[in-house]
């Protein structure tokens, strides 16, 4: 896996080897994704409407809004949604765009390949100015 992602063995609901899973978590300790084996290939989609990122054309610090949806197939290995959740909170101070942003989520996910494929990513920004953005990747 890329990144120091730690994959690790099924079985057990919460291996050992997830480090993130059932206690507090510091802010420096939400960079990384962690997996956990599956038995056969499934479906998986995330939602959310915490996702949070600085607009870089906008000074300032109230961040955009999004709503992400973040789909993939886990042929070996899922994504533990607590650690996803933490590696969301790290684009909060962010400077970035919709569009940048989109891929860089779709590229990290898919960047665990073979574990997991068919990665898509959906951002919904929330309305800025009357206007709403949908952004996906891959188009």
């Amino acid at each position: 896996m890329n990144d120091g992602d730690p994959i690790v063995g099924g079985g057990d609901p919460a291996p050992p080897e997830l480090t993130l899973l059932g206690r507090t978590v510091g802010a420096e300790e939400s960079t990384g994704l962690e997996f956990f084996e599956v038995a056969a290939p499934v479906r998986v989609t995330f939602r959310t409407d915490e996702l949070l990122a600085l607009c870089p054309a906008v000074p300032g610090i109230q961040p955009d809004r999004y709503t992400a949806e973040i789909g993939y197939t886990a042929l070996t290995h899922a994504v533990e949604s607590k650690s996803l959740k933490l590696w969301l909170t790290g684009f909060r101070d962010r400077r970035i765009f919709a569009e940048h942003l989109a891929v860089e989520l779709h590229d990290h996910l898919a960047g665990h390949a073979p574990a997991v494929a068919d990665v898509r990513v959906r951002l919904t920004q929330h309305v800025r100015g009357g206007i709403v953005t949908v952004v996906e990747h891959p188009a």
